[in-house]
């Protein structure tokens, strides 16, 4: 009589084949998670850097036209609508008066996120967007709260987003993730 043929695996192999695959999955599962925080923080300096290349383009513009103060309504940058700071920043679009804030409201930000950023992801008050808009109480900064993460914390608690502030141009990823707090 000879042995029987050996077909598949017996319980002992299959159990160890399972705890290895489990401590593959346990030291990888962290590591993807890692990833998926790079590539955020990553994708949330890229919005920042083209924010910050539209607001120079527009701040080039208003030099181009001699530097002249508070503008409302800036010709030859976008549609026309494009308001300007006295030192020459982007504040907003259509906002009808003479001051320094950023945009009309709580609207003014997002409102300005989106025309500078024609293609880029989208900005609104609420978390609906990719982004949530912030205007500081000194009416001359805005937050834009990166939403698409899945973050629901309050702005000054959020892991990631972009941070303008209309006074200076600066503009800069900010977060948790980062050394700037929105």
């Amino acid at each position: 009589m000879g042995s029987r043929p050996h077909n598949g695996f017996t319980l002992i192999e299959l159990i160890i084949v399972i705890v290895i695959l489990g401590i593959v999955a346990a030291t990888a599962v962290p590591r993807l998670i890692d990833l998926t925080e790079d590539a955020n923080l990553a994708a949330v300096r890229t919005f920042a850097a083209n924010f910050e290349k539209a607001a120079n383009d527009a701040h080039l513009r208003w030099q181009i036209a001699g530097a002249p103060g508070r503008i409302q309504n800036m010709p030859g940058f976008g549609d026309g609508t494009l308001d300007m700071s006295t030192n020459g920043w982007p504040l907003g679009t259509n906002k009808g008066n003479a001051n320094d804030n950023v945009g009309r409201g709580s609207a003014g930000c997002h409102a300005l996120w989106n025309y500078l950023l024609v293609d880029g992801p989208r900005a609104d008050a609420d978390t609906s967007q990719d982004f949530q808009s912030y205007r500081h109480s000194g009416n001359t900064s805005c937050s834009f709260v990166y939403r698409a993460n899945g973050d629901t914390a309050a702005r000054s608690a959020a892991k990631l987003g972009v941070l303008y502030n209309s006074i200076s141009g600066s503009v800069s990823a900010c977060g948790t993730q980062t050394a700037t707090s929105c």
